[in-house]
This record gives C-alpha cells, sequence and structure tokens, in this order.
C-alpha cells in the first residue's frame, strides 16, 4: 500500500474527528438555549436592546427584507413574518425594479393580513452606484426603517412566530454587537434541492457551529441582527456596498469594534423547493469563492469537512498493493459512508427537520459532488449571482461588475 493511501486515510480519520465535533455542539447550543461565551463579557457605554414596547410610539426593531423575483414559497415565507409574538416590529420590504414580480406577492400578503406592520420600499437608493444589490437594498430599507435595532432576513427565510424574539432577546448583553441564525433547508421537491439542503444542514451549520464555538466571527446574511448604533458605529451598510460577502465583512467589522459575535440556536427555514443540481453545485461554488478570498488556508482546511470521498480514495489506493492494511483502509470508507450518514440524521433531528430515507441516501452523492465544487475556487474568481457577474478579490471586494442589463444583452442568466 502506498504512503499516499495511509496519508489519505489518517486525514480522512481526522475529517470524520472534526465532522462529529459540531453535531455534540448543536446538541449542546440547543439544549442551553444560549450561545458559546468567547469575547468580551462587558462592553461599557452601550445599554442592552430593550425588549418592552417603545414608548415613543415606534417599533423597536426593523426587518429588513431584500427582495428580487420569486423566490420558493415567498408569500408564506412573508406571511410568516406577518405575526410575530414577542417583540414590538415592523417589516420593511425592499424592491429595486417597479416591475419586479415580488411586488405582486408582497400585495396578496398584504391583502391577507392588512394589520401586519409591512412597509414596502421600491427604488430609494441611486442604481448601479453600490456594486452589492443586496446591500443597494438594505441602504435603502435602512433609509426609512424607524427601529433601534436591524434583523437582515433573506426573502427565501420562514420563521415560527416566537423565533424573532428569541433571536433578538441576545442583546439584552450589551456585549453583544451581531447575532446570525443557524439555518436549514426545507421544502425540498426534487434532487437539486435536496443536494443544496443537505449541503445547508452538513457542512453550512456545523462550520458556522464550529466557528461559534472557537470565537471566530461567522455570519451568514440569511438571517442577521444588529443594533443601529453599531451599526452606525462600522459605518451603516453602504461602507460594505462594494463586497460580495457584506455579512462576513459586517461581523468581522462588529468584532473589531470591540463587539461580540454570537450564534443563535433558533434554527430557521431557508425554503428550497426546487433547484437543478448545476444551479444547487454553481451555488456551492460561489460560497466557496467567498470563503477563499477571506482565507486560502482556511478554506483549503475545508477539505477535512467532507471525509467520506478522501476515505474512498484512500481505498482505492490500498487496494491494489495487498498490505495487510488495505483491508483496514476499505473499512474506513464504509465507515465514512455510515458515519455521515447518522451524522447527518443526528443534524437534522437536533435542528427539527428530520431527513426523509430518500435524503439520507442522497448524502454519499451530495459529498461526491461537493468534492468537485472545493476545487473550483482555487483555478477561478469569477461569480455571477442576482444577473450580476464579476470577478471578486481579497475579502471579497468586487474588482469588477457587470450589470444585468449588460448581461441580459449577452444572454447570461444569474443563479
Amino acid at each position: 500500500m502506498t504512503p499516499a493511501a495511509l496519508l489519505l486515510a489518517a486525514f480522512a480519520a481526522l475529517g470524520l474527528a472534526i465532522t462529529t465535533l459540531p453535531v455534540a455542539l448543536l446538541w449542546r447550543l440547543k439544549r442551553s438555549h444560549r450561545p458559546f461565551r468567547r469575547g468580551p463579557r462587558v462592553r461599557a457605554g452601550h445599554p442592552s436592546f430593550p425588549r418592552a414596547v417603545s414608548t415613543e410610539g415606534r417599533p423597536r426593531l426593523s426587518i429588513l427584507k431584500p427582495l428580487r423575483g420569486l423566490d420558493d414559497g415567498l408569500e408564506e415565507n412573508l406571511a410568516s413574518f406577518a405575526g410575530l409574538r414577542g417583540v414590538d416590529y415592523e417589516v420593511v420590504l425592499s424592491v429595486a425594479d417597479p416591475k419586479d414580480p415580488a411586488l405582486d406577492a408582497v400585495a396578496r400578503v398584504r391583502a391577507r393580513f392588512p394589520e401586519a406592520p409591512f412597509v414596502l420600499v421600491v427604488g430609494g437608493a441611486p442604481a448601479g452606484r453600490i456594486g452589492n444589490p443586496k446591500v443597494e437594498r438594505l441602504v435603502a430599507a435602512a433609509r426609512v426603517a424607524r427601529g433601534d435595532l436591524f434583523l437582515v432576513s433573506d426573502s427565501n427565510v420562514r420563521v415560527s412566530p416566537d423565533d424573532v424574539a428569541e433571536t433578538v432577546a441576545l442583546f439584552d448583553d450589551p456585549s453583544v454587537g451581531c447575532v446570525s441564525n443557524v439555518f436549514v433547508g426545507s421544502g425540498a421537491r426534487d434532487f437539486g434541492a435536496v443536494v443544496e439542503s443537505l449541503h445547508l444542514l452538513t457542512f453550512v451549520v456545523p462550520g458556522n457551529v464550529l466557528a461559534a464555538w472557537s470565537g471566530t466571527p461567522c455570519v451568514v446574511g440569511k438571517s442577521m441582527a444588529l443594533p443601529r448604533h453599531v451599526h452606525d458605529l462600522i459605518g451603516g451598510f453602504a461602507a460594505f456596498g462594494e463586497l460580495l460577502a457584506e455579512d462576513q465583512a459586517i461581523g468581522l467589522a462588529v468584532a473589531e469594534a470591540g463587539f461580540r459575535v454570537v450564534l443563535s440556536p433558533v434554527v430557521i427555514s431557508n425554503v428550497i423547493e426546487r433547484r437543478t443540481v448545476a444551479r444547487a453545485l454553481d451555488r456551492q461554488v460561489r460560497w466557496g469563492k467567498i470563503r477563499y478570498a477571506f482565507s486560502k488556508s482556511l478554506f483549503a482546511g475545508e477539505l477535512l469537512m467532507n471525509p467520506f470521498p478522501v476515505a474512498l480514495l484512500a481505498a482505492f489506493l490500498a487496494v491494489p498493493g495487498g498490505s495487510p492494511w488495505a483491508g483496514s483502509v476499505s473499512s474506513l470508507a464504509f465507515v465514512a459512508l455510515l458515519l455521515r450518514v447518522l451524522q447527518a440524521s443526528l443534524l437534522g433531528r437536533i435542528c427539527c427537520s428530520p431527513l426523509r430515507p430518500v435524503e439520507l441516501l442522497a448524502m454519499p452523492l451530495k459529498d461526491l459532488l461537493q468534492i468537485a465544487t472545493q476545487a473550483v475556487p482555487f483555478f477561478s474568481k469569477e461569480v455571477v449571482w442576482q444577473g450580476h457577474r464579476a470577478r471578486i478579490g481579497k475579502g471579497t471586494v468586487l474588482v469588477e461588475v457587470e450589470r444585468p442589463r449588460l448581461l441580459e444583452a449577452a444572454g447570461a442568466v444569474g443563479p
């Protein structure tokens, strides 16, 4: 058996240990209902977020929701924010184009829930002046928002009535400057959606949990909150308008300002009903390029978070040699397969999103597809998202941006 096979087997065994750790950590996080304690315990000079209803007659929480196009389940996603409990809030819906089809869904939801605190913003930001279209929508929404706390919530997010109140309650600790949620895919109806949902559950969630446990700021803007005074202190959303990963950059800026960045134990749903496999993998590639732009070494280390393909390759290399170790290495691949399926099952149960048998059976193929996407960022820096094509530099700075109008003329379609 070649030394390469032994080295790969050792690498895979280490990866299996590392991918098992966040399962235990997530169970602890959910059981304790408290984030991992890292960073300063007391931040003087800044009050905690008051959860009581404002005596000034304005909401304490502004939920900023950028909209573009018809996401899966958009109408029900928006409807889930109509009756939140335990917090005084408004929902600022921010749309760039007055002809955007999302506006039809907004109209139907507002008709169903006329008393819900929805505020609609159409336009409101200089078109083309901000490279990141999501940040452009956040800037427009923040201009009309009246709350003391901002919660950025993507259009494909669906919540339960108490989720938001439990999330923002973490700001009772004045040392906390940014909170993000654990999120999992839900509603998958085809194989591409299953692949994407499994990626979120078995790679993104463990990565976020490990980062939070180690005290490393890791923020995914699917659902993230920060007080208005912290937002202002770091320069506002506009300061991150030329970055693709504005969420992670905001988290790093909050940490640099001396506040804690924490992961909420509240799990929210990212509704993913239908995806082509190509689109699901393209999104993994784009996220990989983002992480690569922040740290090449950490990105390379992410191979440990996908140990099954490595164990399988070690087994293939071990068999021809006839070494007495060959059987053990081959067995490791089988153990890796079973353990990855078990990890997925446990993560689903802990997140109150149990996997169907067909989804568990898809885990090995998901891992094999993922290893291919993990190689792409080493060779390409170009991304296409929301109709924009861009080349990203260090820290996800948008070096070159091609606007949607030019892409449509060229026949390109964003993910």
